[in-house]
């Protein structure tokens, strides 16, 4: 007996949170020492090959196509907000709070979800949907007022330093929001595969921009790489896996179910 889609979609949820679980610490090690927007760069580049080569295994070249404009509008929005934007900020919040405050800060994002999903899917939130999200909004309350962790050797342990991780990490949360909606758009025309790599080249050519502009001198240092590698193997099985569960599962279900990566923090 087969597997309905609902219980598929809440799968490939928990399984995308999982690999972003173990990911988060991975890119806090890569981050030692390191540019920030370099580090992003090269994680970017790494998770958009090996998910283009994947997706090519599975998925006909004519997929990969936006069947419409909007299709195409939204899978570039998908790729600027989420695999640019939100990436960047989110490592910045990393490397200031580490994994333990960053994250659950970030994975306050289903409340935008729910709110963005409610005005452009109409996927109205059921009040046991509006209750978890009291809950987790109570949640993040009492992380934002506990005691600040301790610095990483060689950082700043400064007010403005901490400050900026705080506004990086509720930033991550707003864009992941957005985001979402944008994914279960383009995937409503394209095969989430074909979304996921095609977003992350969007994604990887902004922040390579930004990289050329902002930190042309930035430097990674080698003990990085393996951190780097891992990294982006983490998101290379999290991201398409994310942009599956939209096709099966309203989008605010599965901002949900991916926002439970503190608990395997």
């Amino acid at each position: 007996m087969g597997l309905d889609s609902h219980t598929i979609g809440i799968l490939f949820a928990t399984a995308a949170a999982l690999a972003w679980a173990v990911f988060t610490f991975t890119m806090k090690m890569a981050l030692r020492g390191a540019s920030v927007i370099k580090t992003t760069v090269f994680v970017n580049a790494l998770n958009a090959i090996l998910v283009t080569a994947i997706a090519l295994t599975i998925v006909p070249p004519a997929e990969f196509i936006p069947k419409s404009a909007e299709s195409a509008v939204y899978l570039v929005l998908a790729g600027i907000f989420y695999i640019a934007m939100a990436r960047l900020v989110f490592y910045i919040a990393i490397q200031r709070l580490g994994p333990n405050r960053a994250l659950p800060i970030g994975s306050s994002y289903p409340i935008v979800t729910a709110v963005s999903a409610a005005l452009m899917l109409g996927e109205r939130p059921t009040p046991q949907i509006l209750a978890g999200l009291i809950i987790l909004l109570g949640g993040i309350t009492l992380i934002v007022r506990a005691e600040p962790g301790k610095a990483e050797p060689g950082e700043p342990a400064t007010p403005a330093w901490r400050m900026t991780g705080w506004a990086c990490a509720a930033a991550t949360a707003f864009l992941w929001g957005i985001a979402a909606i944008f994914f279960k758009k383009a995937a409503m025309e394209l095969h989430p595969l074909a979304v996921s790599a095609l977003a992350l080249w969007v994604g990887f050519a902004a922040v390579w921009l930004a990289a050329r502009w902002l930190d042309p001198d930035g430097v990674v240092p080698s003990r990085s790489w393996r951190w780097i590698a891992l990294s982006a193997c983490c998101q290379t099985v999290a991201v398409p896996l994310y942009t599956l569960a939209f096709t099966y599962i309203l989008a605010v279900r599965v901002s949900a179910i991916a926002s439970t990566q503190p608990l395997f923090v």
